[in-house]
């Protein structure tokens, strides 16, 4: 079987399979035989690679809390970034980050300046045509309108002939664009905190649209801003992105990801890290 059609099995499991922020996984037994038929295909290279070097190398977006993100003490933090040290600890090497705008992060990984990439990433058709992606390690309910409370703002229909903010290179900015883009004035921005957010607070937009975590944070965090709906549709959300051959990797990535979903540890960093973002920032 092709390790793209055996890589979508997998994914299938998945969808729609949701407790908390983490996947749950009623077919786990399933879902761990799909992975070790993986195992009879791998190719060494990569991950040799990566162990004569001594460090991953991670590539990210620090803007897109509670995912990434730089804390108050310049270190990198967030969701995205303990599963990033998971992944370093399975290969049994230090992990380094690359912090880069979300639109480079593609070309950076099939350029080879870093071995993965691991940003909140959805995996969609034209991203797989150039990386290969994990198993998906949540799910997502939608994209976060976000705007102010004093806005009345409920529906699709209430964006026409507003300004809509988006983060440049993301599936947010395509629906933007697709749905909204003869109707509305779409402005797309490197950074959602706190280059997006500053916008919609002075009155640049109306809304920005992000992910639901984030949309969520923010909005707990913040009493001026406020979820007014959520668009598109509940879809698989995040997935760790591989250069496209690295078979061997991305075993090591979907084992490290799929362990983490069984233990309860996926749900667990989730928890944590929303609660430390929303406590600490």
């Amino acid at each position: 079987m092709d390790t793209k059609v055996v890589v979508l099995i997998i994914v299938s499991l998945l969808l729609g399979i949701i407790v908390g922020y983490a996947i749950s996984l009623p077919e786990k037994q399933a879902l761990k035989t799909k992975i070790a038929e993986l195992e009879s295909k791998l190719n060494p290279n990569y991950v040799q690679k990566i162990k004569s070097r001594g460090k991953l190398i991670v590539g990210t977006s620090a803007d897109w809390p509670p995912f990434e993100y730089i804390d108050k003490e310049g270190n990198f933090a967030g969701i995205d970034i303990q599963i990033a040290k998971k992944i370093a600890e399975a290969l049994g090497v230090e992990l380094e980050i690359k912090d880069m705008k979300f639109a480079a992060l593609i070309e950076a990984l099939k350029n080879g300046q870093v071995d993965i990439i691991i940003a909140d990433i959805t995996p969609k058709p034209e991203r797989e045509q150039q990386i290969d992606f994990s198993i998906p390690y949540y799910h997502s309910k939608g994209y976060a309108v976000l705007t102010l409370k004093t806005k009345n703002i409920k529906s699709v229909e209430d964006l026409y002939g507003k300004k809509i903010g988006v983060q440049l290179g993301t599936i947010q900015e395509d629906w933007a664009k697709s749905n909204l883009g003869d109707k509305s004035e779409i402005k797309s921005y490197d950074r959602v905190y706190p280059d997006m957010v500053m916008v919609l607070k002075r009155g640049d937009v109306d809304t920005i649209i992000v992910g639901d975590t984030i949309g969520e944070v923010l909005a707990n965090r913040d009493p001026e801003l406020v979820i007014a709906f959520y668009a598109g549709h509940a879809a698989t959300g995040g997935a760790v992105g591989v250069p496209q051959g690295a078979e061997d990797l991305k075993y090591i990535v979907n084992k490290v990801i799929y362990d983490m979903l069984e233990s309860g540890e996926m749900e667990k960093i989730f928890s944590t890290e929303i609660e430390k973002w929303l406590i600490k920032q």
